[in-house]
């Protein structure tokens, strides 16, 4: 008996870093990731450090099936830098956690390079993760797959409920479909044949850092869109004895349009997803204009404003 024949494949492993080594440079064999802040320490004041972590959850048995490493890299990637964005942070360096119940170094490789190319997009490095094997764990040679991001931020520039006020309005960004919430539901819904498959079941999560940052500035918070929905999610930003008040006004992604027609609760459906709204801003009416002028390429909704209450959220169907 040896490890291999217990489950275990070392050589499988190496072969799979090998592929992304020279794009791990200096880090390729360290214990763990180096990053330098010397070249941007210099541009902040008091600067914080940010992190986040996250996974793409059960949306992972379709990607997996359809060997869609390019959209579980996106998803990982959206799901971890979205929310450490939120406070204005800019994201420095990046690690990631690739686990299975049998390594497949091509599937492994594929993943790590996409993520790779991925983080390219927002300026962030990839500088180290793991790799674990582990079988009777992970059943069926199923994989996951984690993340944990690191970013920067001026402490007098971060963003939160402490800057709403009364008389701000909310207005958001479109999301890419579902994103990667509430996939036990989409997999019951498609298990029970009410929802049939399709590549728009599986769009990826729309990464919204770039704009996010470009527009910082001008905005009093953030609220990334995940699971819980717009209620559960927006609320973490508004302060006591103030409400955000959301009129649906919106046109759904055909997604969403096809999972209230499978039987899903419009109340349940809010609840659970995003409903076609990633992410969200909060801020002056004033600097609607400027938004508008930094993200042209953007579609901005015009959710509501902020008024007093004593419940955080109120949606207006």
């Amino acid at each position: 008996m040896d490890y291999k024949k217990s489950g275990v494949n070392i050589d499988e492993a190496n072969k799979m870093i090998s592929n992304i080594k020279e794009k791990l440079n200096d880090n390729a064999d360290m214990y763990a990731g180096v990053f330098s802040l010397n070249e941007i320490i210099e541009d902040y004041e008091n600067p914080l450090l940010v992190a986040s972590t996250d996974g793409v959850g059960t949306k992972m048995v379709l990607l997996e099936e359809r060997k869609r490493w390019d959209i579980v890299a996106q998803d990982l990637v959206g799901m971890v830098l979205n929310d450490l964005v939120c406070v204005g942070a800019k994201p420095l360096f990046f690690l990631d956690y690739y686990a299975t119940g049998k390594l497949n170094s091509k599937d492994g490789a594929a993943f790590l390079n996409h993520l790779i190319n991925t983080l390219e997009e927002v300026n962030c490095k990839l500088i180290g993760g793991e790799t674990a094997e582990l079988p009777g764990l992970l059943v069926s040679n199923r994989v996951d797959v984690a993340g944990f991001g690191v970013g920067i931020v001026e402490k007098a520039k971060v963003l939160g409920k402490n800057k709403v006020k009364e008389g701000d309005i909310i207005i958001g960004l479109k999301s890419n479909g579902i994103h990667s919430n509430g996939y036990s539901l989409v997999r019951s819904l498609l298990n029970e044949g009410t929802l049939k498959f399709s590549e728009k079941i599986i769009a990826p999560t729309k990464i919204m850092v770039n704009q996010t940052l470009a527009i910082k500035d001008y905005i009093h918070a953030a609220a990334h869109i995940t699971g819980g929905g717009i209620a559960e999610n927006l609320s973490r930003v508004i302060p006591d004895g103030l409400s955000a008040e959301i009129y649906v006004n919106w046109k759904f992604n055909d997604v969403f349009k096809e999972i209230l027609n499978a039987g899903v609760s419009i109340k349940e459906a809010f609840r659970v997803f995003n409903m076609g709204i990633g992410m969200i801003y909060i801020l002056d009416q004033n600097n609607l204009d400027k938004i508008k002028e930094l993200l042209p390429e953007e579609e901005i909704i015009e959710l509501g404003k902020i008024g007093s209450g004593d419940k955080k959220v109120r949606i207006y169907y």
